[in-house]
């Protein structure tokens, strides 16, 4: 709770190397919605990192988590009306901007008028350097360089991000900027709200004519952005000075500067409608007008500055925390004592009292001194009162950082235990921003992942030109310098945490260039990384918190000629083949390899990972590499002649020396089963695509087989190549399998996604290393099976989960994209439930009746992907504080409760009348069921990009009992699933509709 306590202001958007990590951290990603056309947007976003949920960045909080009115937080306000106003009544001038915008959401910053006429700029692409005039448009409060072209413009609003100086030196080399112009050179990073393209995020790269120019743009965009961001989370709360800034630009408009008096000043319902747009109150017209009704006392169908005070305070009003403040006091008028407050907060909330009550006792005084003016509190200490918290007050804890839904990092903490006893945060083709297919590049993807906690990123290298590069191979994807990625990954690696970071390196270059490799990674990271065993007699991995701030290094180990023969006589198959019987030689895969003639034809006429021999540059010497890469021309028995060709040719590794001895405690090796000799040395790594290993661990042997494997080794699994959207799998089935690192595609935040920023998103979980399960990490042996478990088959301990969650209400849902204007918001509350053992019909999850309509599969069950599915009532026409009030009851069997997840989904009616499956959730949010806190807990609500929306939360108690153990008879094996197992899951993890001849998952019994 340091956090809330000692909360900073929001920073701006230009980047110091000296205080990258606070400011790059509060950085939303992107905006949600269409930035050409914002008259009926979503939502607002947060600008911060999408995976703290928990505990806000300190310098990223929303209105969710306001904790004083002098606290202005970061928002994105998507419309162009009062905020859009405000900004188009800053003066102009010829002075240079302010330094930085105020705390208060009071006059903004002076623009300069040489900026709003337009400066000339040199543009700098890849391809070509051009003049253009950027000018800062201040109505649309956008910046254009083609008024012509709608598309040549960005909204001030969805900038992520300045670089200049040495942040921008990666462009300014690539493109090369010569050094004598780094000082007028600049790097704008801003949100792309239209995918279409599959990508979310461009830069555009300036050259300033002169200093003062570049001085003028860079700290002009600052501070505009900080007032707006400012104004906006100011008035989402109602605070005072907010409203009394909006009466008084409201009247300007008005009275347009003319001389009149206070008490002339009036606004009528459509000035009052036309706040709640911008402030996104999508309730429904009668409402409003019934709260303008009561407001309006003098009766004159218009409000004074009074007036408009109380319509205020009836909008704050939250009738759900009123029903609970009723029930904590009988003395409404003068509301909790501390002790009352402080044994709901132990009863209900959870919360440990005892060990802190002063500190709790100072949350109290805050949010009493907070509700009463000055001369309430000083006339309250004139008669001698004690404190007392009214509703207001218990309010403003309720929606608070004191309040989060997740528990906190503790003070003092360790992560001891061996690296292979961790679930790690890991990336799979971190360096795209889209699609693997046509997507783009870029060291930001790098940026992005680090910044949000991701302890493993990969790094897919190819033979450049003028050195490695960094790219999808044998795609569209575009290319960036492996040393640029390399310095990127080097300057990022610890901003989020100090615990260590793993580089997997997939490498596809020839033995030169491989050489450069090892020399740019031992100059680019220096003594962080890791070049040789902290204890060369140690027979296991060292722990996370022995490896504090350093960087290792995945790769394949090189092998020598003779261990390469020795492999094939003594297992004469590979990583593809089954994981417990030999079988033919195999052909090489990316990562993986696969029997030949394994897969039937229809196969691979149909997927675009296919073999293909890659011609190299000239540096190669004239040597070529087997990879995989799309195909259209060559058939499969020419590829498979090709590799046999291949492999005659290089019996030996082609990772050499230098590159292979970096990989200390992660050294690649092909599979050839976990009863050879290299499965047992503590530092290999086995690395599998999601099809292998689905097809590979099907029977009960071949599972436990790689579950007692993960207990002491490592194993990362990454998705099929046939994933052409780069979506995700689910992670929980390979979690419950013990692989330490499931690495998804971050740039695309699916259901996948979000399951996985769950598990990192609490508590120490934060750090990137989350401790397993003790059920994962050593093998349990029940000696006396209690009576109670009965006679008969051998028995299994499981673990019975019981928790409820009662959907309270929401607070100023989104509207969809799309919602015409005349229609209302009529939204209802999905909860899912996923975890390990949701696939187990003997011991499958049991959903209870109460309050909600059940949403799962026709007789009742769900499989893995599957989830159990309640939702709650259609509220119609009310999407400002629609109320809820269902409570579900969870009671479910697993033999993990550490991988049981809760996702909460928005949706809205498309009739106000029927329920509709159809599109993605309009915002989620999800959480790891042991992560929790307990009681009335406010929850963020994310859209479609992981953006935390600025005003829209859900207000819910959560209740969970502690797991009791079980024993349960083992379950016969069952045979190998087909039909409904196989494909059902498809919809629900991203199986995508652009290529619906994806080969279905297998399932397979946990």
């Amino acid at each position: 709770m340091s956090e809330a306590v000692a909360m900073s202001k929001s920073p701006g958007l230009m980047r110091r190397l000296s205080n990258r990590a606070t400011q790059f951290a509060g950085r939303r990603r992107q905006s949600s919605a269409t930035a050409m056309n914002r008259e009926h947007s979503s939502g607002p976003v947060i600008r911060r990192r999408s995976d703290s949920t928990n505990t806000a960045p300190e310098s990223a909080k929303g209105s969710l988590f306001n904790d004083s009115d002098d606290d202005m937080y970061s928002s994105h306000p998507e419309e162009p009306t009062a905020l859009s106003l405000e900004f188009g009544d800053y003066p102009s001038t010829t002075a240079s901007v302010s330094s930085g915008a105020t705390n208060s959401p009071g006059p903004g910053p002076v623009i300069p008028a040489i900026l709003l006429q337009g400066t000339v700029m040199t543009k700098v692409t890849k391809k070509k350097k051009a003049l253009v005039t950027l000018v800062l448009e201040n109505e649309a409060a956008k910046v254009s360089w083609d008024k012509s072209r709608p598309s040549k413009a960005f909204y001030i609003d969805d900038i992520k991000d300045i670089r200049v100086g040495r942040d921008a030196e990666n462009y300014r080399r690539e493109f090369g900027v010569p050094d004598a112009d780094e000082p007028r050179f600049f790097s704008i990073l801003y949100a792309v709200p239209d995918k279409s393209k599959g990508r979310s995020q461009k830069m555009m790269h300036l050259i300033a004519k002169d200093e003062p120019t570049f001085d003028l743009w860079t700290t002009t965009l600052d501070a505009i952005s900080k007032h707006r961001q400012d104004l906006m989370a100011s008035l989402s709360s109602f605070h005072d000075k907010a409203v009394r800034a909006y009466w008084r630009t409201e009247m300007n408009k008005q009275f347009q500067d003319k001389p009149h008096s206070e008490d002339e000043e009036e606004i009528d319902i459509t000035g009052v409608e036309r706040m709640c747009r911008s402030l996104h109150i999508h309730g429904s017209s009668n409402y409003l007008r019934t709260k303008f009704h009561e407001a309006d006392t003098s009766q004159t169908g218009r409000l004074n500055f009074a007036e408009f005070q109380e319509f205020v305070r009836l909008m704050k009003r939250r009738e759900d925390v009123g029903e609970i403040y009723r029930e904590l006091t009988s003395e409404l008028d003068k509301g909790l004592t501390v002790d009352q407050f402080l044994c709901f907060l132990r009863d209900t909330q959870g919360e440990d009292v005892g060990t802190d009550r002063s500190y709790w006792e100072g949350v109290f005084a805050k949010f009493v001194r907070r509700s009463k003016s000055k001369e309430q509190a000083l006339q309250d200490a004139l008669d001698g009162e004690a404190a007392r918290m009214n509703e207001a007050a218990l309010t403003g804890y309720l929606i608070s950082t004191f309040n989060v839904p997740l528990t906190a990092t503790p003070a003092e903490y360790s992560l001891n235990r061996p690296l292979h006893e961790y679930f790690i945060s890991s990336s799979h083709n971190t360096y795209l921003l889209g699609r693997q297919v046509a997507g783009q590049s870029s060291v930001e993807a790098y940026i992005s992942a680090l910044n949000k906690g991701c302890r493993c990123v990969e790094v897919d290298c190819w033979n450049g030109s003028e050195g490695p590069v960094v790219m999808h191979g044998r795609t569209l994807t575009s290319q960036v310098s492996f040393a640029d990625v390399m310095s990127t990954i080097s300057k990022y690696a610890f901003v989020k945490t100090p615990y260590p970071l793993w580089i997997s390196l997939e490498v596809h270059c020839n033995p030169q260039q491989q050489a450069m490799m090892a020399q740019i990674i031992r100059d680019t990271c220096g003594s962080k990384l890791v070049t040789e065993p902290l204890d060369a007699s140690a027979e296991q991995l060292p722990s996370p918190s022995q490896l504090l701030n350093r960087i290792l290094i995945k790769v394949k180990k090189p092998r020598s000629l003779e261990e390469t023969r020795s492999l094939e006589q003594s297992t004469g198959r590979s990583r593809g083949s089954s994981l417990s019987s030999p079988y033919s030689r195999p052909l090489q895969l990316d990562n993986a390899t696969i029997p030949s003639g394994s897969l039937p034809a229809a196969y691979y006429a149909r997927s675009p990972q296919v073999l293909r021999r890659t011609p190299t540059t000239p540096a190669s010497d004239g040597q070529e590499s087997l990879t995989s890469s799309a195909s259209d021309s060559e058939g499969l028995a020419d590829d498979v002649a090709k590799a046999k060709e291949s492999r005659r040719n290089n019996k030996t590794s082609n990772i050499i020396k230098v590159l292979g001895e970096l990989g200390v405690y992660s050294a690649g090796l092909k599979f050839h089963g976990f009863d050879s000799p290299e499965s047992k040395t503590y530092n290999h790594i086995y690395s599998f695509m999601e099809q292998t290993f689905d097809k590979n661990s099907r029977t009960a042997d071949d599972k436990r087989a790689v579950t007692r494997h993960n207990m002491r080794y490592l194993m990362r699994v990454y998705p099929n190549g046939w994933r052409v959207a780069s979506t995700n799998f689910d992670p929980i089935k390979y979690w419950s399998r013990g692989v330490q690192m499931v690495a998804l595609n971050w740039q695309t935040y699916d259901l996948g996604m979000q399951i996985n920023d769950a598990m990192f998103a609490a508590g120490t979980d934060q750090t990137g290393y989350v401790l397993k399960p003790s059920e994962l990490r050593e093998i349990k042996v029940i000696p006396n099976v209690p009576e109670e478990a009965g006679e008969g088959h051998i028995k299994r301990e499981r673990k019975n989960v019981n928790f409820s969650i009662d959907v309270i209400s929401a607070q100023q849902l989104m509207r969809p994209k799309g919602l015409a204007p005349n229609r209302s918001v009529d939204p209802y509350i999905d909860i899912e439930v996923y975890h390990a053992d949701d696939k187990l019909r003997e011991h499958k999850g049991v959903v209870g009746e109460a309050g909600g309509l059940d949403a799962s599969g026709k007789d009742g069950t769900s499989i893995l992907g599957v989830p159990h599915k309640l939702r709650t009532q259609i509220v119609h026409e009310n999407g400002f504080n629609p109320i809820f009030k269902r409570q579900f009851n969870f009671a479910l069997t697993t033999r993990y409760p550490d991988l049981v997840f809760v996702r909460w989904s928005v949706r809205c009616s498309p009739d106000g009348q029927n329920y509709s499956d159809r599109g993605p959730p309009l915002a989620t949010y999800t959480a790891k069921l042991t992560s929790l806190k307990q009681g009335y807990r406010t929850l963020p609500l994310l859209d479609s990009n992981g953006d935390q929306f600025l005003f829209s939360t859900l207000f819910c108690r959560i209740k969970v009992e502690p797991a009791t153990s079980i024993y349960v008879d083992s379950p016969p094996e069952a045979p190998e699933s087909v039909g409904v197992f196989k494909t059902i899951g498809r919809t629900v993890f991203s199986r995508t509709p652009m290529s619906p001849k994806t080969p279905p998952e297998s399932s397979y019994e946990k």
